[in-house]
């Protein structure tokens, strides 16, 4: 059980796609200001628990006051004849434009996790949960938004993941993931309440989620208060290919390739094909990962080159 509440500076997108750090370097050195920030009040009551082994269930009361924010500044360390973004993801080059009226509301979550085949090793001191990797993990998710200042805020949502994640012998490592959702009665709600998808605008990855993000997607570029249906797939092959070439095995490098998807309506399928190296570095440091990115949606978007970085 957790209580919580306070006053905060929030991404649109909760998962804060883009790190303080790498958008303070993109601002400062290139005026790419990618984070879109509004200040919230907010106070929150989260309780959850396992109801029986391999089911876990979590609820949540919460209630924000919001406001939209303006950027004070376009102050650059190097000096461009570029323009900042404005603080508006709709409009980025509105400096007047809000992407909502200031509002509150309040919203109640129920949500649930399914692990097949769980096992557990029971101890004195509690409960140590073994996933069984043979089969995938559900989530579902059930929000609703109520009490807001404008009613045209309320909404219903629904929306599930498929997690499956499996070691193929020494064939490497292979990860899925599927997230849908659906919204109801949304047609007006706050750009706030949008399902955003986890974008990436700067090259750079240091959150190490390839199965939970995009990597030249826009970061709200396609925001939907609709239905949606996420589709992320990976494999690694670890040395099962590299070990193969001679003199290439010499770097200890692991191949890996990957397809990412995303359908909405009223668009024609975002889709991305990757692939690239992991574990580069020397000896124990093997903190780079490069991927070659190309983007399709109704024909060839573009490509590019992503550098993650782990520690």
């Amino acid at each position: 059980m957790s209580l919580s509440g306070g006053s905060a500076i929030s991404q649109f997108n909760p998962n804060e796609p883009i790190s303080n750090t790498i958008n303070t370097v993109a601002t400062l050195a290139f005026k790419n200001n990618y984070m879109k920030l509004y200040n919230k009040e907010f106070a929150e009551i989260n309780y959850g628990r396992e109801v029986t082994n391999g089911i876990f269930a979590n609820g949540k009361l919460l209630y924000e006051n919001r406001s939209a924010l303006f950027n004070n500044t376009d102050y650059s360390m190097i000096k461009t004849d570029d323009l900042y973004f404005s603080n508006d993801p709709l409009q980025p080059d509105n400096y007047t434009s809000v992407p909502f009226e200031n509002h509150h509301v309040m919203k109640a979550s129920l949500g649930t996790r399914i692990r097949f085949g769980q096992k557990y090793i029971s101890r004195p001191d509690g409960k140590l949960n073994i996933q069984n990797d043979d089969y995938p993990v559900l989530s579902f998710y059930y929000e609703k938004a109520f009490g807001a200042s404008n009613s045209n805020y309320h909404y219903d949502l629904i929306s599930g993941t498929v997690d499956y994640n499996k070691t193929i012998g020494n064939k490497g490592d292979f990860g899925l993931r599927f997230k849908a959702g659906k919204f109801f009665n949304a047609e007006n709600i706050s750009f706030v309440d949008y399902k955003h998808f986890n974008g990436n605008q700067t090259h750079v990855n240091m959150m190490n989620n390839s199965l939970n993000a995009f990597n030249l997607l826009p970061y709200y570029s396609h925001s939907t208060n609709d239905a949606y249906l996420e589709t992320h797939i990976e494999h690694n092959f670890k040395g099962y290919i590299m070990n193969k070439i001679p003199l290439l095995n010499k770097f200890q490098w692991n191949l890996i390739g990957g397809f990412h998807q995303l359908n909405i309506p009223n668009m024609k399928p975002y889709q991305e094909f990757t692939v690239g190296f992991d574990n580069i570095g020397f000896g124990k440091f093997r903190f780079l990962r490069i991927d070659y990115v190309r983007s399709y949606q109704n024909g060839y978007q573009g490509d590019g080159v992503m550098f993650g970085l782990k520690f």
